[in-house]
């Protein structure tokens, strides 16, 4: 079984918040930048422990149509992202986003749009009086060529 190790700092997290509490109430919504630490490099491996660091965010606009019920990360801003964090040698590794009712589980929409194999979903449940709780889930299976049912796990996150 893989074990996933992920570290973000406090900086980036409260990053997270801030915009999660700031844009309540709607969603808000983000790409999660770093590296992983799997022998082949990616987020594809079989190997028992994935390292994943969360070094940094992109900040998104909420280009959904209704941006009070769910979430839509900018296409343009996600193409322009993905060619940026290539040559740095980083990897775009997940995405953000918050739930206004103050929930952190993932829901159906969630589920329904969580497309990338092994990619990690951090989740701010937001409220009027700020944001109360986060969590982070990784989406199963791990592999695009996997035929496993689709869903989340959650993840261990060391805050540093």
């Amino acid at each position: 079984m893989m074990v996933d190790r992920v570290v973000i700092s406090q900086q980036v997290l409260d990053e997270i918040l801030d915009h999660a509490a700031q844009s309540w109430p709607m969603e808000c919504c983000g790409l999660l930048i770093g590296r992983t630490n799997a022998p082949d490099g990616g987020l594809d491996s079989d190997e028992t422990v994935c390292e994943m660091n969360i070094s940094r965010i992109v900040v998104s606009g909420n280009v959904a149509d209704d941006p009070a019920m769910t979430f839509e990360i900018d296409p343009g801003l996600l193409l322009r992202t993905h060619r940026a964090v290539r040559d740095r040698g980083e990897e775009i590794i997940g995405c953000y986003h918050s739930h206004p009712n103050g929930n952190i589980l993932p829901s159906r929409t969630d589920l329904e749009r969580a497309e990338q194999a092994g990619f990690l979903w951090l989740i701010a449940g937001s409220t009027p009086e700020g944001v109360k709780d986060w969590a982070l889930y990784r989406r199963i299976p791990l592999h695009d060529r996997d035929a496993g049912p689709r869903g989340f796990r959650p993840c261990q996150c060391r805050v540093v």
